[in-house]
């Protein structure tokens, strides 16, 4: 168990927040392979102060859904302080205002936003302030190690963050600029966390059990941040705790099992989205619970073509299966 502020989290395990992925549907179906913190997906701090429809969907947060950090971006002080009063005036449930300063897609750094505000970091320091001021609940942030390979400005970025209150930050390994292609730079950040004043949460390429103790060992984090390693692939949460407590490495992948695993999802996500939403979404995510195993090509391929609808979807995986 450890703490960011005065909150408790039961293991050291944290569902990172993803794009049109890390909705309340995947959060809920996720809980129960026992991640201890999950996040919103982000949320665009103009989307909230101007009403948007779609973006305040992502808003749609449960009380049982606790602890839970609700993601922010945004580059202007007037609207992200606007975006927290919003959530604090509309007793939205939370525990946590993160703030996005790691997104490298070109979209949101174009706006200065992301991992653009890692390359101001006078700027940086003010708009962080406010928002520390702004919010009810204690304010977190993900970063990256910098914009680009010749700016890593990790250090200096982590004492700025430190100084103005915020209680916990979790680093992805990577410069913007490098995206998510080749290895997270984790030997830049060795013994990084046990030198930091507040929680450090790691994340960037955990696939497997063997890169999350890794990634731990060699940056002393307080914990680890599974993204698209657990997308198709949940059993990673429960095998990484298994392996926390007992030593002993499960990694094996069960057919039926995941396929099981395949349409639990889809109907959280047909509850929430409605059918023809829920299978767009689902002809990207239903490969990966298989992924590396034979003719997933294959999969794909039906997948592609034939669905429309849940028992589209239960037959495709039957006839995978079979």
């Amino acid at each position: 168990m450890w703490k960011i502020a005065d909150v408790e989290i039961k293991n050291d395990i944290v569902l990172a927040p993803m794009a049109g992925i890390t909705s309340r549907a995947y959060r809920k179906f996720m809980s129960k392979f026992g991640v201890s913190l999950i996040y919103t997906e982000m949320i665009s701090d103009h989307g909230i102060c101007y009403g948007n429809e779609e973006t305040l969907t992502y808003l749609d947060i449960g009380e049982e859904e606790s602890p839970i950090a609700i993601q922010l971006f945004g580059s202007d002080i007037e609207y992200l302080t606007k975006a927290i009063k919003y959530i604090d005036e509309k007793n939205i449930p939370h525990d946590f205002i993160d703030i996005n300063l790691g997104c490298p897609v070109p979209k949101v750094t174009k706006s200065g936003a992301g991992s653009k505000l890692l390359t101001d970091l006078d700027y940086l320091e003010k708009l962080m302030s406010r928002v520390v001021k702004t919010s009810k609940k204690p304010v977190t942030a993900k970063i990256r190690l910098g914009f680009d390979n010749e700016h890593i400005n990790v250090f200096e970025t982590i004492q700025v963050l430190e100084k103005v209150g915020v209680k916990a930050i979790a680093l992805h390994a990577r410069t913007a600029k490098e995206l998510y292609s080749g290895l997270p730079h984790y030997d830049l950040i060795e013994g990084l966390g046990s030198k930091m004043k507040v929680p450090l949460i790691i994340s960037g390429n955990i696939f497997s059990v063997k890169d999350a103790i890794e990634a731990k060992r060699i940056t002393h984090a307080s914990a680890i941040m599974v993204a698209r390693g657990a997308l198709g692939n949940p059993e990673l949460i429960s095998n990484i705790i298994h392996y926390e407590k007992t030593g002993e490495v499960k990694e094996e992948i069960d057919l039926k099992k995941q396929k099981e695993y395949c349409l639990d999802l889809a109907k959280l996500l047909i509850l929430e989205k409605g059918e023809e939403r829920a299978m767009k979404l689902l002809r990207g995510i239903a490969p990966k619970f298989f992924f590396g195993m034979n003719n997933v090509k294959s999969l794909r391929k039906s997948l592609a073509e034939n669905l429309s609808s849940y028992d589209d979807l239960e037959n495709v995986l039957d006839e995978y299966i079979s």
